[in-house]
């Protein structure tokens, strides 16, 4: 048990750095800025000139908000890109796409720039690396380079490549996310009602194959006991539906079950209950799950059913808590 937290605790850790690493793009942004308040003297005259990437909407919206970034903190002076427009003209300069270091340090020295800011997209294939370089207009030297992983999400797509661009990348995003293999380890209690003294515990152990992010179905195995003569176990095959996403599911299974019991609680002439039926099993269910992981990790299942063997009317509700990894 302990070894299983262990590995837990360190399946999560691990999980959270993996995250962290790729970053939706206004905190990006928001880093770079940071990373460029912190590299330059306070009042630094700074001119945001160029950021290179596939498209022209995605590079003014890095320098628009770039810009908006530093001016809100104050710590740099920033040049107005309409300032520019007649040099830029002049020079046939593009925000958007590759531009050399020296027209960048040339446009630096006529307006009086301290520092060059100039940027790039580069297509990883699971994510993008998006670079930021601070460039010394006197030196023609980069003064610092600032380097953060892009996420690949909905709006990076709409930016690059429009809205057929982003549902492309969303429904990227939900199958790289989604878990197709589902093993579940859980701790059952069956309750028949002829017995309702006690419940029978035991355990249990579930398969489950996403079909899709609201279809699934698989397989169940559970055995409970009390005393020798005490158990109620099933095998079964169900079918569920995950309406509002993939936490919450209803569902059904049907398979073969079994309820075996002594009981002398109840007074019926003998004084004694006695329970033997087996046969097909149809159970209606409903249940949550808590995932733990992004693309793959453990998590946390419970659930609840009411099992009904048909042919001998046994009826008995039942519930399992149980902890499984998806992948």
């Amino acid at each position: 048990m302990k070894k299983l937290l262990l590995v837990l605790v360190i399946t999560l850790l691990m999980g959270g750095v993996v995250s962290a690493q790729q970053l939706e793009l206004k905190e990006v942004i928001a880093r770079s800025a940071r990373g460029i308040e912190s590299e330059l003297p306070q009042k630094a005259k700074v001119a945001v000139l160029n950021f290179n990437s596939p498209a022209k909407a995605f590079s003014d919206y890095v320098i628009e908000e770039l810009i908006n970034e530093l001016l809100e903190a104050g710590k740099v002076t920033i040049v107005d890109r309409q300032n520019l427009a007649a040099i830029i003209n002049e020079m046939n300069f593009q925000y958007s796409g590759y531009v050399s270091d020296e027209s960048m340090v040339s446009i630096g020295k006529m307006i009086g720039a301290h520092s060059i800011i100039s940027g790039a997209l580069i297509d990883m294939e699971t994510y993008y690396r998006f670079r930021i370089r601070i460039i010394n207009v006197e030196t023609a030297t980069i003064q610092r380079q600032i380097t953060n992983e892009l996420k690949k999400d909905k709006q990076v797509a709409y930016l690059l490549g429009g809205a057929q661009a982003a549902r492309e990348a969303e429904r990227k995003d939900r199958k790289a996310n989604a878990k197709d293999n589902w093993i579940l380890g859980s701790v059952y209690g069956l309750m028949p009602m002829e017995m309702a003294s006690y419940p029978f515990v035991g355990f249990g152990l579930q398969y489950e194959r996403m079909l899709n992010e609201k279809i699934a179905f698989g397989a169940n195995f559970y055995y409970c006991f009390l005393q020798e003569n005490d158990k109620g176990n099933g095998i079964e095959g169900f079918f569920r539906v995950y309406p509002w996403g993939k936490t919450f599911f209803i569902g059904a299974a049907l398979g073969y079950g079994m309820a075996t019991g002594y009981d002398n609680v109840h007074d019926r002439g003998s004084g004694n209950v006695i329970i033997n039926a087996s046969g097909l099993a149809i159970t209606p269910e409903i249940g949550w799950k808590v995932d733990f992981g992004d693309a793959g990790g453990f998590y946390f299942q419970c659930g609840a059913g009411a099992t009904l063997l048909l042919g001998n009317t046994i009826f008995y509700p039942r519930w399992y808590l149980g902890f499984g990894y998806a992948f």
